[in-house]
């Protein structure tokens, strides 16, 4: 079983001694707080998988150490422990985050039962695919996003607050934090859920092409417009669309977007004719977009308009405690894909990955893993890591497999490594390595990787 980590809140000693003993005998690592205001301190120096807490406690109470949770670690799971067990405390507990509940006398095997019923932990390792995939789900803090430090549940928060909004949300973070899983979030939760989410990287466009991507075009608007083509605008229409590496934008093409932010109306390439859109526009960018507007490469009033709310996502250096969630998440996600049975961490490795400080934030972490599924025979050692990451003075090897970036031998090791696990299935091996399978063609021809 993983390492999972338990606080109990409880001051009752011999109670909060009594569940701690008989979790720690399952092999969970049990944490303790006398009363709510300590567990609060606690929560500021780690991070927890589970938190039970007791209704009535001296100093504060069980429903007031809730209130604080809810505020400032939404994605936290908690189990409420009451010696008054009425339907209307459960009501009230179930309101305030909680997930489930136990009366007192606390029985030990429902104790057990019920903690691995909320961690969703199942040592069936006969799975098929779907149990699998639902396997994974247990790594899921908040929708589609890992992660339960303070850090990271600021950016929970935020989502919570803008999410049942249709006002524009500007994402900001450093390459590879994980901006379009934020970005789904808010969708997922917003009055647009059943509508579609399209996303485009207008960075990865030719910026002679960005308009007609966005607003589409007709027939004979430019060389290659072979046919009448729908725009992602259309495309998103009732939904929501993701624009990422906004300041890679021509000036021409963000007085397009101004306008259409302010009208709710696109005109195709090489068309006078309006089509009326209904689309909610969440923004992204690790430009600084101020510096931008100073050098005239970014217009102010397009900022304004884009930045109504902001969602800043913090690198990874600044949330080590997420790590070792997050390396077992790719784990459990690469074993699955690569049908592999890589059955853990060695306690060294993950020393290696905590300490090292992620300038490539998760979309790096994530290729480590990688690596070392594709590589380990049982469990992930030191050997199965870059030697950057085991030793952070040498220089970062490059493993983030952006198209036209010169690949390391690392690299073309990954990429045979993965073709040969999925049988040369290239679809599914470029999906794995986070690239296109353009992208991944182009590849092999430039390592001369024969099929």
């Amino acid at each position: 079983m993983e390492n999972y980590r338990i606080l109990i809140v409880d001051d009752e000693e011999n109670l909060r001694v009594g569940m701690a003993t008989i979790l720690e005998d399952e092999g969970f690592e049990v944490h303790e707080a006398a009363n709510g205001k300590i567990g609060i301190e606690k929560l500021e120096q780690g991070i927890y998988d589970l938190i039970i807490t007791d209704y009535k406690m001296n100093e504060m109470d069980g429903m007031k150490f809730l209130e604080l949770l809810k505020a400032d670690y939404p994605s936290m799971k908690v189990i409420m422990v009451t010696g008054y067990g009425t339907i209307e405390h459960a009501v009230e507990a179930m309101k305030l985050g909680a997930v489930n509940y136990m009366t007192k006398p606390v029985k030990p095997k429902e104790l057990v039962e019920m903690v691995k019923t909320v961690l969703q932990i199942d040592e069936n390792d006969d799975m098929n695919e779907a149990q699998k995939q639902e396997r994974l789900k247990k790594y899921y803090h908040f929708h589609n996003l890992v992660g339960q430090s303070k850090a990271i549940q600021q950016v929970y928060k935020r989502i919570k607050e803008v999410a049942n909004t249709d006002i524009p949300v500007l994402i900001i973070g450093e390459s590879g934090t994980g901006k379009e899983m934020v970005a789904q979030a808010v969708h997922a939760l917003s009055k647009r859920k059943d509508g579609t989410f399209v996303a485009v990287n207008t960075g990865a466009i030719p910026k002679e092409l960005v308009a007609s991507e966005l607003f589409g075009h007709l027939k004979g608007a430019f060389t290659g417009a072979i046919a009448d083509k729908k725009g992602k605008f259309e495309e998103a229409n009732d939904g929501t669309l993701f624009l990422d590496e906004i300041g890679t934008m021509s000036l021409p093409v963000q007085i397009s977007l101004l306008r259409v932010l302010e009208t709710q109306i696109i005109e195709r390439v090489g068309s006078n004719k309006p089509i009326a859109v209904d689309v909610r526009i969440l923004a992204a960018t690790n430009d600084n977009l101020s510096q931008m507007i100073e050098d005239g490469s970014f217009r102010e009033d397009l900022f304004y308009r884009l930045n109504v709310f902001t969602i800043e996502i913090p690198p990874l250096r600044e949330r080590q405690a997420d790590v070792a969630y997050l390396a077992n998440f790719y784990r459990e996600s690469f074993n699955i894909e690569l049908s592999k049975k890589i059955s853990g961490i060695t306690d060294r490795a993950m020393e290696a990955l905590k300490a090292y400080h992620w300038p490539g934030n998760v979309r790096e972490l994530r290729n480590v893993i990688l690596r070392g599924v594709l590589t380990a025979s049982n469990q992930i050692d030191l050997k199965h890591l870059p030697s950057n990451v085991i030793k952070p003075g040498l220089a970062q090897v490059n493993i983030t497999f952006k198209p036209g970036v010169p690949l390391s031998e690392v690299e073309k090791t990954m990429i045979i490594q993965t073709l040969k696990a999925v049988r040369g299935n290239k679809l599914k091996a470029a999906s794995i390595l986070g690239i296109s399978r353009r992208s991944l063609y182009n590849k092999l021809e430039e390592y001369e990787i024969e099929d």
